[in-house]
Parts: C-alpha cells; structure tokens; sequence
C-alpha cells in the first residue's frame, strides 16, 4: 500500500515533444483488450509516476528500426544458435508496439505513435505466422498495442491488420493444432496458442472465431491444469518458471474477454485456474521455494543447464510471478498487495493495473 501511495504521489517529469489528442473514430472498433473508449482514459488513470517510468523506457527505442524477418525462432535453442539473437530482436519489435502505443497515449508525443505505427504496419503487411507460439506469443503484445493506437490509423491500416489477425485466429485455433507434439495441446505451448488466437479473433470482430476461442479456453484449462490447481507444465518440467509461463497467457485471455463483457475466468470449466493461483502463492510469498528443472522430463531444460543459462538452476524467484499476480488481481482483488510486492513493470501496471 505504501509503495501506490508513494507513485500516485510522484509528479511526473515535463514532457517534450510533439503532441496530438487521438481523434475518435466513428462506431465502435473491435479490439483485443483495450476499446479505442477506455484507451482515451488511460492517461487520467495512470498514476503519474508509473507513467514516466513507462515513457522513460519507450524514449530509449523510439526511433527504433524494425527487425523484419521471414521465421522468428527461438524456441528449442541455445544462445548462438540458429540466429536466436536476431529473432529476439524481432520479438522485441512485437513487444515495442505495445510499449510505443501505451508512451503516446499516455503523453501524447506523436514520435511514439509513429514507431508504433511503423513497427505494426511492417510486421502486420508482410509477415506469414509460422503458428509456432512459443516463437510468435508476443504477437499478441503487438495487437495489445494496436488497440491503442487504432483509431488514429487509416481505415486501409485497419483493414490489413485486420486481415494479419484473421490469419492468425484461423491458425491458431485449429483443431488439430499446426505446430507442436501431443504434449503441447496441455501444456503452455497450448496456453499462448489460445492467447495469440484470442487476441487476434476480438480484432477481427468475427462472432465464431471469438467462440471459438472461448470453446478453446474453457477445453484448455483443465487440461492444462490438474486436481488442487497443480498445473501439467510443473509436473512436465518441475520448474515454476513454466507454471507462470502458461498462467500468464491464460490470465491474459481471461482479462481479454472480461473487457468485452464476458467471463471466462468465473466459468466452471475454468475454475482450475483460481487453484493454481492459490497453489502458486505460497511460492509467490516466499512461505515456499523450489529448485528448478531438478527433475524435468524435457531433454532440452538439461541442455538449458549444462550451458548454464540465467534461470534454469538454482531457486526459484518469485519476481517472476509479479504479472501472473497482476492479472489475477483483476479477477481477485485479495492477489493486489501481493502482485505489487513483487514489483510488475511498469508498462503492466498501466495496462493491467488500471
């Protein structure tokens, strides 16, 4: 409680550049989490102080090239190999839109909308989805930002990211999946499948992809998770790290389709996800700790070890549970003290916080 009082507090520094109010758009416009209505409201709900902190960030890649690629692939490799780096920074454009499109709706500097603009209209104008979403989940990031910056696009920006988001629901949401083992229809892999899909279905404002998304969801989630909330990724990979990778999309899509007036969280085919949220706090609160990936059954997290990549030895640390238990606290206000304890960024404090 102190640490909110202490940011509402905080006067945010002068802001240079320039500026230009969003200029409604005629009719209400499909989006993924955020209405072109309540992205209007952002800047008067956001505590000042987190505000800074979100453009100080998103002041340092505002000029920012895209990193345009045919395949982005990082999954299944090792630092050096199979250009990972280089995909990492395609990522990184994905997650820029997002962060460039929140800075200029919170200041106003139309340099920050137009590296949102720029970043979106490449990626979204040229890119074919490989439907691999442990490569592709921060797409979702980038249609996270394309809400905010929507209503200042042209009706033909619209329209081509509208068709990239169709092709991305249709992918996504099939049955079978298109990329992936058997194991991947339970564990995260399946989790970011459904938020990239359900994301990219709200866009469209096409009526069956948005159910079936939800149809997904709801099949998802006590698959995904097991009696007393403990979740399939921690028995696969005996690591917390993948607990929260796979709570964390889900709680995503759930927050997605409570912005459109639905409840998924609070269905009974998803009361699972509650447990896991209770079963994951004590870890969370540091009552509890865990050695990770001492015991997975994935080849790969062995190699992750032998090369001694940050994360995949030793405990288990709780910070990186902070947006899991921000999300959460949208459905379950009781999580609010704790997410904060474990300090979200602050780009999730203005979307998710607010």
């Amino acid at each position: 409680m102190r640490r909110r009082i202490v940011l509402a507090g905080l006067l945010a520094l002068p802001l240079a550049g320039l500026r230009a109010a969003p200029r409604p758009h005629e009719g209400a416009l499909p989006f993924a989490l955020t209405s072109a209505a309540r992205a209007r409201t952002l800047k008067a709900r956001v505590a000042p102080a987190i505000a800074e902190q979100v453009l100080k960030t998103a002041r340092k890649d505002a000029a920012r090239p895209v990193h345009l690629m045919a395949e982005v692939r990082t999954g299944g490799l090792l630092k050096g190999e199979g250009g990972r780096e280089t995909s990492q920074q395609a990522q990184e454009d994905w997650r820029q839109v997002r962060l460039q499109a929140l800075a200029w709706r919170l200041s106003g500097e139309m340099a920050h909308f137009e590296a949102a603009r720029q970043l979106l209209l490449a990626w979204s104008g040229t890119y074919q989805p490989s439907f691999s979403p442990v490569d592709e989940t921060e797409l979702a990031s980038l249609l996270i930002g394309f809400d905010l910056v929507q209503e200042r696009l042209n009706g033909v920006e619209r329209e081509q990211v509208q068709a990239f988001c169709r092709t991305l629901a249709q992918g996504y949401l099939s049955d079978p999946i298109k990329v992936g083992g058997p194991s991947t229809a339970r564990n995260n892999w399946h989790s970011h499948r459904i938020k990239i899909g359900t994301a990219a279905a709200y866009v469209t404002g096409d009526a069956l992809l948005i159910a079936r998304a939800k149809e997904r969801f709801l099949a998802h989630v006590p698959r995904n998770i097991g009696a007393g909330g403990v979740p399939f990724d921690f028995e696969q990979r005996d690591a917390l790290h993948y607990t929260t990778y796979s709570l964390e999309p889900l709680l995503t899509t759930a927050l997605m389709a409570q912005a459109h007036g639905d409840d998924w969280y609070g269905a009974p085919e998803a009361r699972r996800l509650a447990e896991a949220l209770a079963w994951l706090a004590p870890y969370a609160q540091g009552r509890k700790t865990h050695e990770e990936f001492a015991k997975s059954a994935v080849p790969f997290d062995r190699k992750r070890v032998a090369a001694g990549e940050k994360g995949f030895t030793g405990n288990w640390e709780s910070k990186g549970a902070a947006n899991v238990y921000l999300l959460a606290a949208r459905f379950d206000p009781a999580y609010l003290s704790l997410a904060l304890e474990l300090h979200p960024p602050a780009w999730a404090l203005a979307l998710y916080g607010t």
